[in-house]
């Protein structure tokens, strides 16, 4: 077996998923509540050759141990839209989807969209999920009525924003990096996490957002970093190749 092409090789790919991550936070300076990643880099099992020699150990390459969110809270900008919020602590949102799944999230930029089944109107979130309340149900935007000329009672599209903002529910984990990262902008509860639980006394900031906490300078940096160690790992393969190929002709 050709270690040295191995090893080059795993290196290789450890440091491709590396730039995948760094390249997706990046992506992502813009997204509203967005967490940061970072890989973590492992080496591979080390080899006794010779039991009599056991400072003699051959390395076999490295591995993407793990990838850690950074929950780090991003800047918050204000905005004049009355459905935007942003939370000043380590709590989320909670929303369903379509299939019943369950999801938290730090994006608040809420809308209000009609639900057929419920014949009522409610708040989504901006992939359009519904969003929860402390009981855990949908919240249904509550409407002001006033009487028309007529004197007859008419549903207008007044919202009291003060009352939705209390229904609005705000929940926590035990343990933030338990948390598995899912698509738009999303985490999933998990056993590591523990189970969420609602905080009816963490504040809501309304007509502001959380914006992404990625730093684009310290991403950037280790870009060129993960660059570098890239093409050394392929420099290796390049030259075990080399050496495998010197040895099949000497042998010819």
């Amino acid at each position: 077996m050709n270690i040295s092409f191995y090893t080059g090789s795993s290196g290789m790919k450890a440091q491709q998923e590396g730039l995948n991550i760094y390249a997706n936070n990046i992506a992502n300076i813009n997204t509203v509540g967005f967490k940061a990643m970072r890989p973590s880099f492992a080496e591979c099992l080390y080899v006794r050759y010779r039991e009599t020699e056991p400072q003699w150990e051959t390395g076999h390459g490295q591995y993407v141990m793990k990838t850690d969110l950074m929950w780090e809270q991003g800047q918050f900008t204000t905005t004049d839209q009355p459905l935007d919020f942003a939370l000043p602590n380590d709590g989320f949102f909670m929303v369903v989807d379509r299939y019943g799944q369950t999801y938290l999230t730090r994006d608040g930029a809420f809308s209000i969209t009609f639900n057929v089944d419920a014949q009522a109107w409610e708040l989504v979130s901006a992939a359009g999920e519904y969003v929860l309340g402390y009981d855990g149900e949908h919240i249904q935007i509550p409407f002001e009525t006033i009487a028309d000329e007529d004197g007859d009672a008419a549903v207008t599209s007044i919202i009291d924003y003060v009352e939705l903002e209390q229904m609005i529910g705000v929940f926590t984990v035990p343990n933030n990096w338990g948390l598995d990262n899912m698509d738009k902008n999303r985490f999933a509860v998990t056993g590591r996490s523990g189970e969420a639980t609602p905080e009816p006394d963490y504040d809501k900031i309304r007509m502001a957002l959380e914006m992404s906490a990625v730093d684009l300078a310290g991403d950037m940096v280790r870009i060129i970093e993960t660059q570098r160690a890239y093409q050394l790992a392929a420099k290796v393969v390049q030259t075990s190749d080399e050496f495998i190929r010197i040895a099949n002709n000497l042998r010819s």
